[in-house]
């Protein structure tokens, strides 16, 4: 999934921010020393994965220790250009992977992807520390030029944002989301923030805006540094979809989903394993087999945007009666007016 960077130029606004109530999920950005500590948890045969931004060489270093009954993780780096990991370590708790990104790297894209494996059984929880270049950024001032960049969200957990440079004094730092939240930072090098995302973000859309901004009315005052940016990159069928079973909402909590479709007041629920569900669903009047209730598979696509597969009439039968397929709605690609502190 391609991540947008890019700098617009901006007119200097008339007025100043109005700093937002801090909410319960607004976070500090937890960091040790310059590197971020980022959660996980899993099950068995579980992942949990995040997303991070490299644009310039340099070596990306990822730790993860956890406690729990799951002796043996993997630790593994993805990037774009291949298939195949970059780097990738098996072992008890703690474990470590390095890899030096160079020029043609960063040449075949700024999306990489750090992944923490339960191949077998137990539960773990945990921290990745993330260590990396980042990409790197060079805001103007009297223009109020504008750093934006623009990231999908598809399963719950941490975004977290970090600014470091030089030059101009202050930066403004906003991260926006979908729904009426929203947080922003004005300070010094370094500047963070960091959000939770739950299921109930998810069921309002997808799509988040990070800003970084100059107020500086000194034309000589330009900031150049480097941000740091590393969000949840696992799917979650938590979302609107489109089907051709009519609008469908539902949430997963782990490996259980749970949902309502708007055909005969349709209910569905199941359990996910890689990126499959298999599952029931049921129907008005009687939500009972075999005319109205039976068994469903759907398979989400790469992207996370759509699904296809197949449901049945009773549970007692092997094949399958016809096709389920759907694409995200508010749950998907909804890209929302520009904002400084929340989206309306």
């Amino acid at each position: 999934m391609k991540t947008y960077i890019k700098s617009a130029g901006k007119g200097v606004r008339g007025r100043s921010l109005a700093l937002l109530p801090t909410l319960p999920l607004l976070l500090t950005v937890i960091l040790i020393g310059t590197a971020f500590a980022l959660p996980f948890s899993v099950g068995p045969n579980d992942k949990d994965e995040y997303h991070f931004l490299v644009g310039a060489p340099g070596e990306i270093r990822v730790q993860a220790s956890w406690t729990g009954t799951a002796n043996n993780l993997a630790l593994i780096l993805n990037g774009p250009g291949q298939v195949n990991a970059y780097a990738r370590q098996d072992g008890p708790s703690p474990l470590e992977i390095r890899y030096l990104v160079t020029s043609a790297d960063v040449a075949k894209g700024e999306t990489w992807t750090m992944g923490i494996w339960n191949f077998g059984g137990g539960t773990a929880e945990g921290d990745l520390i993330l260590t990396s270049p980042g990409a790197p950024f060079s805001v103007g001032s009297g223009s109020a030029e504008v750093l934006e960049i623009r990231f999908p969200v598809r399963s719950p957990g941490l975004i977290s944002a970090q600014a470091i440079w030089a030059g101009s004094r202050e930066l403004d730092l906003a991260l926006n989301g979908p729904g009426n939240f929203g947080t922003h930072a004005l300070g010094q090098s370094p500047l963070g923030k960091g959000y939770m995302v739950t299921n109930d973000d998810l069921l309002k859309g997808q799509t988040w805006l990070l800003t970084l901004e100059s107020h500086e009315l000194d034309p000589s005052q330009t900031a150049t540094g480097t941000i740091h940016l590393s969000y949840p990159g696992e799917c979650s069928w938590t979302g609107i979809w489109e089907t051709n079973f009519g609008d469908m909402e539902l949430v997963q909590e782990g490996s259980t989903v749970t949902g309502s479709y708007t055909h005969d007041q349709g209910r569905i629920s199941g359990t996910v394993s890689g990126n499959t569900f298999t599952g029931t669903w049921s129907e008005a009047p009687s939500y009972s087999p075999s005319n109205d209730a039976g068994g469903v598979q759907l398979v989400m696509a790469e992207g996370c945007t759509s699904f296809r597969g197949s449901w049945r009439y009773g549970h007692d039968k092997t094949s399958w009666d016809g096709d389920w397929t759907g694409t995200r709605a508010r749950g998907g690609l909804d890209l929302r007016p520009k904002g400084f502190g929340i989206f309306g």
